[in-house]
């Protein structure tokens, strides 16, 4: 797989679910396969949606999250500006293996937390998710 060489820039800022972005069930898993943690998702697969991602939606509940999916695998940065309150981020690959996790990244800041051979973002409630060893997401 080709792997681009232009840093993707977005800000977590969230349109609501919109018409636009779709919305589904996920998973995170351990390695083993074990349900972690489960969520309704909204997917964000366009431009102006990933830009826009959760700045223009409220708080986030325990049990939503917001999908931001790339065309193609590689360096991704997020930041939280516009956003006023507080998120985690999971950063996946474009097979759905976690990659790295930004944990409590405060309202409106700045940036930007990057990451490498990433395709797929998973913005969720700040200060929520548990520390477990999170390894996949599975989508259904």
């Amino acid at each position: 797989m080709k792997k681009a060489i232009a840093i993707l820039l977005v800000a977590a800022g969230v349109t609501s679910c919109g018409d636009s972005q779709s919305a589904q069930w996920g998973r995170l898993l351990d390695a083993d396969g074990n349900v972690l943690l489960e969520l309704e998702i909204a997917i964000a697969q366009t431009e102006y949606e990933r830009h826009e991602g959760l700045r223009l939606h409220g708080p986030l509940a325990p049990n939503e999250g917001l999908l931001l999916v790339f065309p193609e695998e590689g360096r991704v940065c997020i930041t939280n500006a516009g956003v006023p309150f507080p998120i985690d981020v999971i950063y996946l690959s474009a097979d759905r293996q976690v990659i790295a996790i930004e944990r409590n990244i405060p309202a409106n800041a700045p940036g930007p937390y990057c990451h490498p051979t990433t395709q797929l973002v998973l913005e969720l409630e700040g200060d929520t998710l548990p520390p477990f060893n999170y390894a996949k997401l599975e989508l259904f």
